[in-house]
């Protein structure tokens, strides 16, 4: 008994220094900020897919908020660039989205209204410029960041043709 005191007494006492080295370095801040974006960009994700543009929006639009966020924290160059690419992507989602919560609003019958086609139109220019900083990413070296680049680069590309394929469909 006097053994597992001691043992749960050690381990409380490890797990509590850690967790102010850690809090105090800033690297659990960043790991719970970027865990925070990623969760985030799914939830826009779970709200489009239940047919909800309006929560889907709000969900990106925090993405990028915090992608901003993490990005003004980087030291690097390249991370700061990715993380400032990403705010661009989300913030471009965020407006394709606000274009199809206006466009079922207004009864969801082509052709779209004005307004519609220039949330369409901002959304596909956001994305388009957020895909060449991506691009340019890609000669660079950045091994840590690499997956969540081209995962961002993957979406840009998607984002792009959905979001000419609405302005076709829509008539803008």
């Amino acid at each position: 008994m006097n053994i597992r005191h001691i043992r749960q007494t050690w381990i409380l006492c490890f797990h509590l220094a850690l967790s102010i080295t850690l809090g105090e370095s800033g690297f659990a801040q960043v790991v719970g900020e970027i865990g925070e974006m990623d969760r985030l960009e799914q939830q826009a994700d779970d709200a489009i897919a239940n047919e909800d543009p309006e929560g889907a929006a709000l969900s990106i639009g925090k993405a990028a908020l915090m992608a901003a966020l993490i990005g003004r924290k980087e030291e690097t160059p390249h991370a700061r660039l990715l993380y400032q690419a990403a705010e661009t992507l989300f913030r471009g989602q965020e407006q394709g989205y606000r274009a199809i919560a206006l466009f079922e609003r207004a009864g969801g019958q082509p052709p779209a209204s004005k307004g519609v086609c220039q949330f369409l139109s901002h959304a596909a220019e956001m994305v388009k410029e957020s895909g060449k900083d991506l691009k340019a990413l890609e000669d660079f070296n950045m091994e840590s960041l690499k997956e969540r680049g081209q995962r961002h680069i993957a979406k840009s590309k998607e984002w792009g043709d959905l979001l000419q394929g609405l302005q076709q469909d829509l008539s803008c």
